[in-house]
């Protein structure tokens, strides 16, 4: 018999439900207009924490690179008919768990370009915590499961509907 830990539990709890595509529809804070009117919209503290996010993400912005790092694919391209796409999850096991740190985003989230090559659009915070975490002035949803939150944060691809919705309405999953 296979024994099972808290985070491999954990891993294939990740995959099936956002397989399922039973992450949160929206998020709190939602933007409009062109992307100076979007950032506008946004905190200081909400801007301050995607320039961090940028900042550290950017050398995953290759798919090979959060491979090395330990990031693993855990879902096909999750969509929701007449929403938009959320993208190919990628996660990193070892973040998983009750602490939110923006400097370690739990998931990273891609999307194929015109010519198929894999290009990050967003970051996922994935929480256990006991009480809803919020980062930035932004709570975040209820999570894929029971007992866990989440918050996306469309830093390397406009979102219409806001900065931190876990769908994009522009993204749609290739054939």
């Amino acid at each position: 018999m296979l024994h099972r830990t808290k985070k491999g539990l954990m891993s294939m709890l990740v995959a099936g439900v956002l397989t399922a595509g039973l992450m949160p529809t929206t998020a709190a804070a939602h933007g409009g207009g062109d992307d100076d009117d979007k950032d506008r919209k946004l905190t200081s503290e909400q801007r301050k924490l995607v320039k961090t996010l940028k900042d550290v993400t950017e050398e995953y912005r290759s798919l090979a690179e959060a491979k090395e790092d330990g990031y693993k694919k855990v879902t096909p391209c999750v969509a929701k008919k007449g929403v938009g796409a959320m993208g190919f999850h990628y996660a990193k096991n070892s973040l998983i768990d009750a602490k939110t740190d923006p400097r370690k985003p739990e998931i990273l989230v891609y999307m194929p370009n015109k010519e198929g090559k894999y290009k990050l659009v967003a970051v996922e915070f994935l929480s256990t915590a006991k009480k809803r975490p919020e980062i930035a002035g932004v709570k975040f949803e209820n999570g894929p499961f029971p007992g866990t939150f989440a918050l996306h944060a469309w830093i390397w691809r406009d979102n219409p509907d806001g900065m931190f919705a876990a769908y994009n309405p522009r993204l749609h999953c290739p054939k």
